[in-house]
């Protein structure tokens, strides 16, 4: 089998580019064929299947996905960078690989980058949650109405962010939301019969004057 050439990573790992393992290929098999198909293309998920095919039977087979917008590369070119690691996982299959690993130089790159992807916002949010949750305590042990409102809209939608915030809550302001918003669902009630007691009076009058005339 041809040489693969390699590419140290950090920890001194040795890994294999792609495009090195597919002239390894090559160099081996002149008639030799690497196809590739797409499973699945689905709300920014897409599948790769690829196949090592040589004198027409299929050598290696190796499958890749990607998340469109998952990272920078993955923005534009989720297509390209999940065929990209199909092929290398379908040569390493037959053992283009300098230490037996499916992995790729490209998918290593990649997935170091989704890691940083992660930690990054696992900060964004920890900011997030320590600025906001500090305004929402605020509100609530001033019994700012307008305040706690705003709070609650920048935290509607987010689940993760809304029980982030409420794990930081005193026991005492729990309370005063469970109060706040029982006193908030008694109010609806009785505007609600209001309206309901208006709706009748008015039918009622309405009634009465078709009657007279």
């Amino acid at each position: 089998m041809a040489t693969v050439k390699t590419t140290p990573v950090q920890g001194g790992a040795q890994y294999a580019m792609v495009h090195e393992r597919v002239k390894a290929f090559c160099a081996r098999y002149e008639n030799g064929q690497i196809l590739t198909e797409i499973v699945k293309d689905e709300q920014g998920h897409v599948i790769f299947k690829a196949h090592a095919v040589v004198d027409g039977l299929i050598r290696g087979t190796g499958h890749a996905h990607e998340l469109e917008g998952s990272s920078n590369i993955n923005n534009t070119s989720h297509y390209e960078a999940c065929e990209t690691s199909a092929v290398g996982r379908a040569l390493a299959m037959m053992g283009y690989s300098p230490d037996g690993s499916l992995a790729s130089f490209e998918e290593i790159e990649n997935a170091k980058l989704q890691q940083s992807n992660i930690i990054s916002h696992q900060k964004m949010m920890e900011t997030t949650v320590a600025i906001l949750g500090h305004s929402f305590r605020e509100a609530i042990d001033n019994d700012d109405e307008e305040q706690i409102v705003e709070c609650r809209k920048d935290m509607h939608g987010n689940e993760p962010l809304r029980q982030a915030i409420n794990k930081t809550l005193s026991n005492e302001q729990v309370q005063y939301l469970v109060d706040r918003q029982t006193a908030i669902t008694e109010a609806k009630k009785i505007k609600s019969a209001e309206k309901h007691q208006r709706n009748v009076e008015a039918a009622s009058n309405l009634a009465k004057k078709n009657s007279e005339v």
